[in-house]
């Protein structure tokens, strides 16, 4: 079966993840001088080499190069006497499956009592959704079945194998020496952070999250500092990162985001895979990338469509029920309403996306950035920060500073977070910032607090409130002689007479006062605001 399944997903998977970003797998190398890797096409095997004994970490697809690559790395095929299997998966134990060419006949596997239930027939495996049951694997190998949370010694290797179903009923991840945890398919790295793995291949995702915040919580328990090494996408030292976001699954059938610059187009095309590469020095930790997530949320494009195929639906079956005209004329123009928002909200989500290199999003957070100046030891605030993208802008353009961003995060954009805002910070470097929980309409700080204030986009999204009651709150927490930054939608319907606004301060004392324009051309041009309704963007600035 491993010949065939390795075959098979060579030519479908990759046909079917190809340019998703969703396989990142090591090259053939060393990650320290510990722990070899070979790649083989998306998946890698791992060896932890400790004095004489030699200790393998699943055993990979049926690849006909296995042999070759571990020569790269100085590793006989017969020092491993001793395997550890994650999970019962074809790339995971090919080169131990009965029709494999027998290279490990005489190692000893390792396995989870829950996941040898694939292995006898008790149980048989289950991809999308429970849709498609894969053929049984077989292994003559002996076995040595493990329960979760035990502990042995292969040699002078100590492992401890902690159960984490989800992706497998019985899937265990192996801590080796206190210091390694080899994760196999239980966690999938993305630029931002760990998540659960792949949901197309999971038997319960949402299990595979409970599982890896119990993982999680047992390692922090132990305040261990390890390395984390995955199957398909690298490795962490950094625990934060590794479980950041394991409470949702990669979203395998879409193009991950934010944008992974290091992800191959086709993970099974391994021509960069060389003895030379594997040669040249340790492999790279995965470096973290922001995620500024989109203004426009995925749901908001998937639900109208969906809204108006159902409408559309509903006036078909009234015109063949013949119900009143003005009935499925009505359906029918929804059915049209929705099509077209659905539309917009699709080209507009394509434009926002932040990570694209001259994006929307990017160039007016980053003019904002510009206007926002504030002295050593200054300090700066960001009303509505949301994913935390002009925070970090300000606080990186002013390293002497401390800016503080505030949002309250409400349910409309669940995406966005306190921990995201927290983690983009630290993929970008950012230490003189941080995040707290906070309303525009009612800011938790005393009077003039700090020497500068800024926001983007925040105050036309409150419903129900006087915009300029909302500046005022702002305007209150900021220092005299202090500066502002503000912009937003500023029409006349949406926040008033914005001029009678910049005149009423003025005569209160407010310097420079001004409302400037950023749809002609400063931010962005007047034809690409217009199909983004963003035409009447503003920038309120001035010092109190």
């Amino acid at each position: 079966m491993s010949r065939k399944a390795s075959e098979f997903q060579y030519k479908a998977m990759s046909l079917a993840y190809r340019g998703k970003e969703v396989f990142k797998p090591l090259g053939t190398g060393w990650i320290d001088e510990r722990v070899a890797c070979v790649r083989e096409y998306i998946a890698n095997v791992f060896f932890y080499v400790k004095g004489g004994d030699v200790l393998m970490v699943d055993a990979g697809y049926n690849y006909d190069r296995l042999a070759e690559k571990m020569g790269w790395l100085g590793i006989d095929p017969a020092r491993v006497r001793d395997i550890l299997i994650t999970h019962q998966d074809t790339d995971h134990v090919g080169a131990v499956e009965s029709d494999s060419p027998g290279l490990f006949r005489d190692a000893t596997l390792y396995v989870g009592e829950e996941e040898d239930r694939y292995l006898t027939g008790e149980r048989r495996r289950r991809v999308y959704w429970g849709a498609y049951r894969l053929p049984q694997v077989t292994v003559d190998n002996d076995k040595v079945l493990l329960r979760d949370g035990q502990a042995f010694d292969v040699g002078s290797i100590h492992v401890e194998a902690f159960l984490v179903p989800g992706h497998t009923w019985g899937h265990m991840v192996y801590l080796v020496d206190g210091a390694y945890l080899f994760t196999g398919d239980a966690i999938w790295f993305g630029p931002d952070g760990g998540r659960a793995f792949l949901d197309t291949l999971a038997e319960d995702n949402k299990l595979s999250c409970r599982s890896l915040a119990r993982l999680e919580a047992r390692l922090r328990f132990r305040g261990l500092s390890l390395k984390v090494i995955t199957g398909h996408t690298g490795w962490s030292a950094d625990l934060d990162f590794a479980f950041a976001r394991v409470n949702e699954p990669c979203h395998a059938m879409f193009r991950q985001r934010p944008h992974d610059p290091s992800a191959p187009y086709d993970g099974y095309v391994e021509d960069d895979d060389t003895e030379e590469s594997a040669r040249a020095g340790l492999l790279p930790e995965v470096v973290p990338v922001p995620n500024y997530e989109n203004w426009v949320p995925r749901y908001m494009a998937a639900g109208s469509a969906a809204g108006a195929a159902g409408l559309a639906a509903a006036a078909s079956i009234a015109g063949r029920l013949r119900a009143p005209k003005a009935l499925t004329a009505g359906l029918a123009v929804a059915a049209a309403g929705c099509g077209a928002f659905a539309a917009w909200a699709s080209f507009a989500r394509k434009h926002f996306a932040f990570d694209a290199g001259g994006s929307t999003s990017r160039r007016i957070v980053e003019g904002v950035a510009s206007y926002v100046d504030v002295a050593d030891g200054g300090t700066c605030l960001d009303v509505g920060c949301g994913s935390g993208a002009l925070s970090i802008a300000v606080a990186k353009r002013n390293p002497g500073a401390n800016v503080v961003g505030v949002d309250r995060w409400g349910a409309e954009y669940a995406s966005f977070s306190q921990g995201l805002c927290e983690r983009n910070a630290a993929a970008e470097g950012a230490t003189n910032v941080t995040f707290q929980e906070g309303d525009a309409r009612e800011l938790p700080f005393p009077d003039e607090t700090f020497d500068t204030v800024c926001s983007n986009y925040v105050y036309h999204n409150i419903t129900g409130a006087d915009r300029q009651v909302l500046l005022r709150e702002t305007l209150r927490c900021l220092r005299k002689g202090g500066a502002f930054a503000i912009h937003d939608l500023m029409e006349r319907f949406r926040f008033g007479d914005m001029q009678a606004f910049c005149e009423a301060l003025r005569a209160e004392g407010y310097e420079d006062v001004r409302l400037v324009p950023t749809a002609d051309g400063l931010f962005m041009e007047r034809a690409e605001a217009l199909p983004l309704m963003l035409a009447g963007s503003c920038l309120l600035v001035g010092k109190k």
